[in-house]
């Protein structure tokens, strides 16, 4: 059961993180989650003491559940088949429906990641958030890396590519989206980037008519 604690130290972290989707860091202030969240001052430094400790715990929130959810995909692609190549191309396909469905539910257009947000106002940012959200860039590259090793031991590439790049390459495909799409006011462009990455994942390994490789 959540205690009442708890609970206001989530609905601060909510509060935040949408504030800063919506409005960037610099301009996402104490005032305005106070006035978002409707509590008082009391109530906030409660829980943070000030704003940096107040992002900072954005920031990790936001990390654990990015981390969660790629594991977590990573895990069922894994159950679904053993074919290295096949998991991550049904990991892929998992995001991209995961994607569709929140899609759906949404009201408005998504806002974008909090990566994308921070990374835009990085010297505002502490070290201690700048190393986290490094420190997760890093997780994304080295799961799909580790994948990726793994499929090519099995399918050679149809074409040279830097690996560390194409496990990047998810990640881009992914803010990239999200950027393009509220630009332009077209929610499926944050889907067609990553369709798009899948597709070029089937065009490097799966092998083609008369190649000898694959399983």
């Amino acid at each position: 059961m959540v205690s009442k604690g708890e609970s206001t130290r989530d609905r601060i972290l909510q509060a935040t993180q949408g504030l800063i989707l919506e409005n960037g860091f610099s301009a996402t202030s104490i005032d305005k989650v106070l006035e978002r969240t409707r509590l008082t001052k009391g109530a906030f430094f409660y829980h943070f003491k000030n704003k940096d400790a107040l992002t900072n715990a954005v920031i990790e929130r936001y990390v654990q559940s990015e981390h969660e959810q790629l594991t977590g995909t990573f895990h069922r692609a894994g159950r679904l088949s053993d074919d290295p190549l096949q998991q991550l191309l049904i990991m892929v396909g998992l995001l991209i429906e995961g994607s569709e469905h929140a899609m759906r539910q949404a009201e408005t257009l998504n806002p974008g990641c909090l990566f994308g947000s921070y990374a835009y106002e990085l010297p505002a940012a502490t070290e201690e958030g700048r190393a986290l959200m490094r420190a997760a860039a890093e997780d994304w590259r080295k799961m799909l890396r580790d994948k990726l090793d793994e499929v090519v031991q099995r399918y050679p590439p149809r074409a040279e590519v830097d690996l560390d790049a194409l496990a990047d390459g998810l990640l881009v495909a992914f803010e990239g989206g999200l950027v393009l799409a509220r630009l332009l006011g077209d929610r499926e462009r944050s889907l067609d980037h990553l369709k798009l990455y899948r597709t070029q994942l089937e065009l490097l390994f799966l092998p083609g008519e008369g190649d000898a490789g694959g399983a």
